[in-house]
């Protein structure tokens, strides 16, 4: 059927719903590559990821039948523990049938479905995979990399609390630092910490970086120097604050589900409360679908109450489609004194998608806080705020 489809057809978006197919590569194979539109290059770009995923599909079926992973080795130009960790893989994905699927579909790619399988892998039951599985069918798709990983891991620790904290444990005590040499006298220093402790210390770093002279140096050169005199002492002192949401069941201990780490995602119920213990606590109430509606008085002026909800109704994180970059600036959806200063208007954007805003693209928001953005090419995206 969808050969048919196919014939004779000419390069449009529709095709973009076609799942991969002899035919679907006889039509890319064709192309003038060079000759492709902007708006052509986005949808080839589409089809040739989706059937990327149904290479990867095929492959890994086959590689889970095969024995003699020397043999293999040796024909495809590997190392033979590569081929054995590929096999590995089939095996523990037999776990997560239904997102296989959406690999040989095209809706998922390899990558991803490796997040949720690295998530997922220490469950302790194949019911608990497949509950986490379950809430993942219909959103994975729609996710980036990093917010499927996020998800999947909050669902895990929802699924399995206990498991999640003796986990945590594990890993804390596999912390370490690491130096890889690099060309040009250059060398890679890598740290393994708990995600709380790394949090304070990228914070600390950015307000360091900060806080240098204006110069050519980038941002990220800037937050390299701050690391450099941070360990010579040509720093001064500095207080960082880590923003963790929690629920009151949780923060009471009548539940063990995940905290919310601003600039990472979810972390045990165990580590958040302990982090509460010594913090500064301010409510946050909830709306009938689970988003930030209301934020508790305290010492802030109202404008700073204003944009520290307009945070954690986004989850702390860019409101833009796809984006995981931490909120940098806040923006009036409906550019101000036209559009109100109200939680409802002002939504937190990375720098990046506050100049896209402004410059090429279009967004509107419903009343529920549902943004809806439109690409220059025309294409249609939507977000909607974090649901807690």
């Amino acid at each position: 059927m969808q050969v048919g489809i196919l014939r004779g057809m000419e390069l449009t978006r529709e095709l973009e719903r076609v799942e991969p197919c002899g035919a679907l590569l006889d039509l890319l194979a064709g192309l003038d590559l060079d000759a492709l539109s902007a708006d052509e290059r986005v949808t080839v770009t589409i089809l040739a990821r989706k059937i990327r995923a149904f290479a990867d599909y095929v492959e890994l079926a086959v590689l889970r039948g095969v024995e003699d992973t020397a043999e293999l080795a040796m024909a495809i130009t590997e190392p033979e523990q590569t081929v054995v960790r590929r096999k590995e893989l089939t095996e523990d994905l037999r776990t997560l049938p239904r997102l296989m699927d959406q690999l040989r579909e095209g809706r998922l790619d390899l990558r991803r479905l490796e997040a949720v399988r690295d998530r997922v892998r220490n469950l302790p039951s194949v019911a608990l995979i497949a509950e986490v599985e379950d809430a993942l069918l219909d959103i994975a798709p729609g996710l980036t990399h990093s917010q499927l990983g996020r998800r999947t891991t909050a669902l895990v620790a929802q699924a399995d609390p206990t498991g999640y904290e003796q986990r945590h444990q594990k890993a804390k005590s596999e912390r370490r630092v690491e130096i890889r040499p690099l060309p040009d006298g250059m060398a890679h220093l890598t740290a393994t910490l708990p995600a709380v402790e790394a949090r304070m210390v990228h914070d600390l770093l950015c307000a360091d970086a900060k806080d240098l002279p204006k110069d050519d140096r980038t941002t990220d050169q800037k937050r390299a120097d701050a690391f450099l005199d941070r360990f010579l002492g040509n720093v001064r002192k500095r207080d960082v604050q880590v923003h963790v949401t929690i629920s009151m069941e949780t923060l009471m201990g009548l539940t063990e589900d995940p905290a919310l780490l601003e600039g990472y995602g979810p972390i045990t119920a165990d580590t958040a409360r302990e982090l509460a213990m010594d913090g500064i606590w301010r409510a946050i109430l909830l709306d009938d679908h689970d988003h930030a509606d209301t934020i508790g008085k305290h010492t802030y002026r109202p404008g700073r109450r204003l944009k520290e909800l307009v945070g954690v109704r986004a989850g702390n994180v860019c409101s833009a489609p796809g984006c995981t970059r931490p909120i940098q600036e806040g923006d009036h959806v409906t550019p101000w004194p036209k559009g109100h200063t109200t939680l409802a208007n002002v939504k937190g954007l990375c720098t990046r998608h506050h100049h896209l805003k402004h410059d090429t693209h279009k967004v509107t928001v419903d009343n529920d806080g549902s943004l809806h953005w439109t690409t220059p090419h025309g294409r249609n995206y939507t977000t909607t705020p974090h649901k807690y």
